[in-house]
């Protein structure tokens, strides 16, 4: 019995439906890979919500405690923690079926890219979680947690805790993308370096309406986004000016 390889379909020819089944395969690989890596992580639940708690636990005062108020909230934010490890761990893959879905309307000599950008979307992104773990986080918290005084005693919840961890880690990582995202629209001639250097000063706005929406509602925090991104964009002008092919286009003219 022969097995028939799935053909692949020119993308130009495609319908709208035979798009969406693509998508839907995709989606179904990327939720696979994460079972998979949950299932590497669930056995280790504990150790990382060690390691997701740390942040916190460093900047709260002596005598304050993480606590949880639900019978079931221990168990759920145990599958939390270990479902966050497993998307963090399977950000290559998923980043990989992403490219797969994009690749088929690409041309022949774009595709020599795929390796490159799954690679530069996972370190970037990696990178934008490691900066919110490492800096935002404690910083943030021992900033906030000081306004409680000596007459206020913090005992904030787990729950509570994940959520804003969980925010703020798939934030950073987005926001960190800039530059991946730069090249490829430079690539495709839709920007330039010139572009990105003029608009600047809307660029300064639009990233401090960013941090103010995607972090806690005090100034120092959204300071401590709006920094990296400024730079980042600062980082997309030069790769703008290098890689874009609407300067060539210009200068070929």
């Amino acid at each position: 019995m022969r097995i028939r390889k799935r053909k692949k379909k020119d993308p130009n020819n495609m319908t709208i439906l035979e798009h969406i089944e693509e998508l839907r395969i995709r989606l179904l690989w990327i939720i696979g890979g994460i079972f998979v890596g949950l299932a590497l992580t669930i056995g280790h639940s504990q150790q990382i919500i060690d390691i997701i708690i740390a942040p916190l636990k460093q900047a709260l005062p002596p005598g304050s405690k993480i606590i949880f108020t639900g019978v079931t909230e221990a168990f759920w934010v145990r599958l939390e923690a270990a479902l966050i490890a497993a998307i963090v761990l399977t950000i290559p893959f998923t980043f990989y079926q992403i490219w797969l879905f994009v690749s088929p309307g690409l041309k022949e000599n774009e595709k020599k890219f795929a390796i490159p950008f799954v690679l530069a979307f996972s370190f970037f992104f990696i990178s934008g979680v490691v900066f919110a773990y490492k800096v935002v986080l404690p910083l943030g918290f021992k900033f906030l947690l000081r306004y409680g005084g000596k007459e206020l005693s913090a005992m904030p919840t787990i729950r509570q805790y994940m959520y804003l961890f969980l925010k703020m880690i798939t934030a950073f990582g987005i926001v960190f993308e800039l530059p991946v995202v730069t090249f490829v629209l430079a690539r495709l001639g839709l920007v330039s370096g010139k572009d990105l250097l003029k608009k600047f000063d809307y660029a300064l706005l639009i990233i401090f309406i960013v941090a103010a929406i995607l972090t806690p509602p005090d100034v120092f925090t959204q300071f401590l986004m709006a920094t990296p991104l400024i730079l980042l964009y600062l980082l997309s002008v030069v790769i703008a000016y290098v890689f874009s092919t609407k300067k060539e286009v210009k200068q070929e003219k």
